[in-house]
């Protein structure tokens, strides 16, 4: 490798064109995050497992490299990987539980299929709130019984916050080029936000959730986490701070480029997910999405700025607040036209996941997908969520049942399917999007939203709306903080313009110390 090439916070297009010029391998890449991993984790628990084939795909790649058979912007690029995607592999996927150790998937998720396809290098499993945060509200974010607690990167007396933390940190600190997470209602959104990179959530259904194991069907979605351009929600990270469903696949990178060239590899129709593929396939643009990679993309957007009650989250005297407000400048700057104190209807309704019906139609939503993920894997020691709970009672030890308990796969045991209560819990989150966000947005005509803080996941998570968050700075003690869009159904090319602008024009990610 040329002493001049940097790979930490390199980002794809630089690790490409290092390729190129022979500057880089795929091998080396693979070689420096694994010493990474190796130094970093034992500290920070990001990662679970690391692919001991990494090398011999990486191999793959340096020789298409050499023989100028590239396949595209992936090849070669390392990825890290959720522990709730499925490879078939060496690797396991648990999340992070030890009742899944054992277990033997079927086939790679489609959305690692798609990765191999392009030719990027699966590096390992990103650690994870257990089962996403969703076995019981006293579960610390971050924390899961094969890793223990994640620590966040830039201060780790501080949460990660998020269930995809592991994918997150890993990022963050140069564990890895780039990662997948999912997001049901928060879980990309709230670790990007605090561990300052970008996390892109697309419209639900863009990405396939074959392979991935649920929460929710209706809001479950893949995003990415790259470092530059995904209870429900409020409950889970510390009760009343984040939402997470719902389920998307979402990357999550140090830029926003690097989460788009992820997201150009993996969306598309999928037999495996059927109906909601086949739904949001018709927002795909022909060339897909690096297109859109528009520095000058601010100018003429409208955006709407929604700080009630978003940004209550920051104390007055915060950076934050201050900084967000510089923020709202440099838009206005770079040429969008800012509609200021947006409110969402019935917004704090929607926060209360009781009382908006979350909780009901997520509690039953669960069992049915956690059982039916359960019945297809080739083998495993746990068929049902009946069998898990069981596991986690005999193996108390391991999983600190007594201490952090199961409350939420309990209250899910006793569901008994969608009737007429989860029925009417569902149609009152679908009126509660077509009320509150998609009225806000269309009524003014807004491209986007922007808000401060990763909250607003909980309004996106809910209607499946897409969304990007972007590192915006950081506290005195060091946490960073970002800045979030939003937008309808469909429209990432705007969100990519908006948030690329935006990264662009500030280019405020630093890595941790």
């Amino acid at each position: 490798m040329n002493s001049q090439f940097v790979i930490e916070e390199s980002s794809i297009e630089d690790i490409q064109r290092g390729f190129s010029e022979n500057r880089v391998t795929s091998r080396q890449l693979v070689e420096f995050y694994h010493r990474q991993i190796d130094f970093l984790n034992r500290r920070l628990q990001g990662v679970i497992e690391f692919n001991p084939d990494a090398g011999d795909e990486a191999d793959e790649a340096d020789s298409r490299t050499r023989s100028g058979t590239k396949i595209g912007d992936m090849d070669g690029i390392p990825v890290l990987l959720k522990d709730s995607i499925n490879t078939k592999d060496k690797l396991k996927t648990t999340a992070g539980s030890y009742a899944l150790l054992e277990a033997e998937v079927g086939r790679d998720a489609t959305v690692v299929e798609r990765l191999r396809e392009a030719g990027a290098v699966i590096l390992g499993k990103a650690s994870m709130s257990e089962w996403c945060q969703f076995r019981s509200g006293k579960v610390p974010s971050g924390w899961c019984a094969r890793t223990g607690q994640g620590k966040n990167p830039y201060n780790e007396s501080e949460s990660p916050y998020g269930s995809s933390s592991g994918s997150a940190i890993s990022v963050a600190a140069n564990m890895t080029a780039v990662s997948l997470g999912t997001d049901t209602t928060g879980s990309i959104f709230c670790p990007a936000n605090n561990n300052s990179v970008v996390g892109f959530k697309p419209t639900v259904g863009l990405t396939s959730r074959a392979g991935i194991i649920p929460i929710s069907s209706r809001q479950d979605s893949v995003g990415m986490l790259p470092k530059n351009i995904f209870f429900i929600s409020l409950m889970f990270c510390g009760f009343q701070k984040e939402l997470k469903r719902i389920i998307t696949i979402r990357p999550i990178c140090r830029t926003v480029s690097d989460a788009v060239y992820v997201l150009d590899a993996i969306v598309g129709f999928d037999p495996r997910d059927r109906l909601a593929t086949l739904e949001a396939a018709k927002f795909i643009p022909n060339g897909r999405y690096k297109q859109f990679l528009n520095k000058n993309g601010l100018a003429g957007k409208r955006l709407g700025v929604v700080r009630n009650p978003f940004s209550a989250a920051y104390i007055p005297e915060s950076i934050a607040r201050s900084d967000f407000e510089d923020h709202l400048k440099t838009l206005r700057e770079k040429g969008a036209i800012l509609v200021d104190n947006m409110e969402i209807e019935n917004v704090d309704l929607i926060m209360d996941w009781n009382a908006c019906g979350s909780a009901t139609a997520l509690l039953a939503e669960f069992k049915i997908g956690i059982n039916e993920y359960l019945r297809e894997l080739t083998t495993s020691p746990v068929r049902s969520l009946s069998d898990i709970i069981a596991f986690n009672k005999k193996h108390y030890l391991l999983e600190k049942t007594n201490e952090y308990g199961q409350d939420l796969f309990e209250l899910s045991e006793l569901t008994n399917g969608i009737g007429e209560v989860e029925q009417a819990a569902i149609e009152m989150l679908a009126e509660l999007s077509r009320e509150g966000f998609e009225k806000l947005m269309k009524e003014n005509k807004l491209d986007a939203t922007v808000s401060l803080g990763p909250r607003i996941a909980v309004v996106l998570g809910i209607g499946g709306y897409p969304g990007i968050t972007v590192p915006a700075g950081y506290e005195e003690d060091g946490m960073p903080f970002g800045i979030c869009f939003g937008g309808l159904k469909g429209t990432e090319p705007k969100l990519i313009e908006v948030a690329y602008g935006f990264e662009q024009a500030t280019k405020l990610r630093r890595p941790p110390s």
